[in-house]
């Protein structure tokens, strides 16, 4: 809970603080400027009201800096020229038991306008991680994984990241199609992962808070041989301690280190055309790994206009329902995302991953 940090030699308050508290904040009030210093440090207040004239300002300046979203409220005492600064906020009436019952009711009602909006917006959130694989090369599956961070970061605001784990020598097609360079990329982390976050950040490739983070293999496949299980499991952990989401483009090839990211998936999205040799392939695939995910689902895409098999038919053959379809879209149909302001060569998904995900992931 939120802490109010009010600092009044009014009797009237302090003799009837149970009055001011709001149900939804902590109030901590006291007297004497002497110890404001102890309590702005022992309590980290989030709102700080001030209703005494302030002898000296440095302890609730050094305070203001520190602590960039704390807002403090003063009585407008005539002596203070801090009235510019962004933390500070100066009301109209000087030492009024009225005027800080307004203050104090005031930030209660943004409170719980904010934690209402946050619930609204963020109702389905829960850090998750979300792994897409194929069986086959082809599919759309890096299309299909960047759409998905790509609605996550633009409708929730989230902290996302794309970690490509397709390890071979060529050039990683996320980079091609997103049209960046293929360095940062894991290798750093690979060869300094005992620098921990500061490793991760010389691997992440971020164009700021606006945009999804990218995590791009390794160059070589002699480089990606020494991500091993052990190491993958840490950089999961770190990833886990800055990330809303973690998207991962699993290789097709399934390697070991592709088991292991599914395992620690919530869900596993498992991608294919719609055709009779994939439905046999996934089958196979069923059978072959029991993998622990909370939420395995079936997605058929279409890039090539196939449609040989339809998605029941797909699903008795697999063993997977299949719960989203992804229809071809003729080539005048076709828009692309953008990444850091530039059109990138990955179609348009957005309502289609919008289905997915009201129906079947963040529910």
């Amino acid at each position: 809970m939120k802490i109010i940090l009010l600092i009044t030699e009014n009797s009237q308050i302090n003799d009837n603080i149970a009055g001011y508290k709001p149900q939804n904040l902590d109030l901590v009030v006291i007297r004497r400027e002497k110890y404001l210093r102890h309590y702005l440090e022992e309590y980290l207040p989030d709102y700080v009201v001030v209703d005494i004239p302030l002898i000296n300002l440095e302890s609730i300046k050094e305070f203001a800096f520190k602590n960039p979203d704390s807002i403090i409220f003063f009585s407008n005492f005539k002596k203070y020229n801090e009235k510019n600064h962004p933390n500070f906020i100066f009301t109209e009436n000087s030492n009024l038991k009225k005027d800080i019952k307004e203050i104090i009711e005031a930030i209660s009602k943004t409170e719980a306008e904010t934690n209402t909006e946050n619930e609204k917006k963020y109702k389905l959130i829960n850090q998750q991680i979300f792994s897409v694989a194929s069986l086959k090369g082809g599919t759309g599956k890096t299309t299909l994984s960047y759409n998905l961070a790509y609605y996550l970061k633009k409708t929730f605001d989230a902290k996302v990241v794309f970690l490509d784990l397709n390890l071979s020598e060529s050039p990683s097609d996320l980079s091609s199609y997103l049209k960046i360079n293929q360095i940062p990329n894991l290798n750093y982390y690979i060869e300094n992962f005992t620098e921990g976050e500061d490793a991760l950040k010389k691997s992440v490739i971020s164009a700021g808070n606006n945009e999804i983070d990218i995590l791009l293999p390794p160059l070589s496949v002699l480089q990606s041989n020494k991500l091993n299980i052990d190491l993958f499991n840490r950089l999961i952990l770190l990833l886990k301690a800055f990330y809303n989401f973690i998207i991962i483009d699993l290789p097709v090839n399934f390697i070991i280190l592709g088991q292991e990211a599914a395992a620690l998936s919530d869900s596993l999205l498992l991608l294919s055309l719609p055709m009779r040799s994939c439905a046999l392939k996934l089958s196979r695939f069923t059978i072959a790994n029991k993998f622990k995910v909370q939420n395995t689902i079936s997605i058929l895409n279409d890039p090539y206009n196939y449609a040989p098999l339809s998605k029941n038919d797909f699903g008795s053959m697999s063993g997977y329902p299949v719960l989203l379809e992804i229809h071809f879209i003729e080539h005048r149909e076709r828009n692309f995302l953008d990444y850091n302001g530039v059109k990138t060569d990955l179609i348009n998904m957005q309502s289609e991953i919008k289905q997915l995900i009201n129906r079947h992931l963040l529910v």
